[in-house]
């Protein structure tokens, strides 16, 4: 397997050609869309960071509301990113504002960042009726599927476990395999939804967590047999982990793999 230390080139992100990118599926969401940003900072580029949902929200980042949405090109060009959405009181969450005043922000940014998804940090995940909330504007949709799952009970690591038992048609007791996961990366009716015609990318997190990385590689290699670019790696933070990238000044991440 090709080591790589940056995700843009891990998932094979043309950022120039496809810029609005759509994250969707299991937990890792949030962190992968974070550490775009800053390898994005490190390549001098303007980031806006959204949701068509909700998303945890780092107050490190500078916050436009839809109430003063006019200011992102300044706050662009004064910080070189921006996290534009409204913040839920009660959660202290990023929530969504109108996409049609998301989509007129694309020109002032070289690159958008959207979490178009919810999981409650579980790390599996099949839409409901009415998910995921991609935009029609998307360039790119990149499904995030936790490895953590792998042997575990679909009631346990399923965000709304019944939507998983019935798509696989399994009891909710059963082990999620990895023939699952492909299953789930791949249908419309689970993390392909949506897409169209829209760029997709898999990427599996947690791959530290495998004692080995065989069931990782076996994914992503029957992924590519059926047109589906795949990669895995991990998102935690590891200071001690052996080659770790210390990117831009920022906490380390464990190097990253892909077929």
């Amino acid at each position: 397997m090709k080591r790589y230390g940056y995700f843009l080139d891990l998932l094979k992100l043309d950022i120039e050609k496809y810029p609005v990118i759509a994250v969707v599926g299991g937990g890792g969401k949030t962190s992968l869309i974070y550490r775009l940003n800053e390898e994005l900072q490190a390549l001098g580029k303007k980031v806006i960071i959204s949701t068509t949902t909700h998303m945890a929200y780092d107050p490190m980042l500078p916050l436009v509301k839809s109430t003063c949405i006019e200011r992102v090109p300044e706050i662009l060009k004064e910080h070189g990113f921006a996290a534009v959405a409204d913040i839920e009181e009660t959660s202290g969450k990023m929530c969504a504002i109108e996409e049609a005043a998301l989509k007129k922000l694309v020109p002032f940014c070289d690159v958008m960042l959207i979490e178009a998804d919810g999981a409650k940090r579980k790390p599996l995940k099949v839409p409901a009726d009415w998910e995921p909330a991609i935009p029609d504007f998307a360039d790119v949709v990149v499904s995030v599927i936790g490895l953590d799952c792998l042997g575990k009970p679909i009631c346990e690591t399923a965000h709304r476990a019944e939507y998983t038992s019935s798509f696989l048609e399994k009891n909710l007791e059963a082990p999620v395999t990895a023939e699952d996961i492909e299953k789930i990366a791949t249908s419309v009716h689970g993390l392909y939804k949506n897409v169209d015609h829209k760029v997709y990318r898999v990427y599996l997190n947690k791959a530290d967590i495998l004692p080995d990385s065989s069931p990782a590689e076996h994914i992503v290699e029957d992924l590519a047999k059926q047109g589906t670019i795949a990669a895995y790696g991990s998102l935690r933070e590891a200071e001690n982990y052996e080659d770790c990238i210390d990117h831009a000044g920022s906490w380390k991440q464990s190097a990253v793999w892909k077929q």
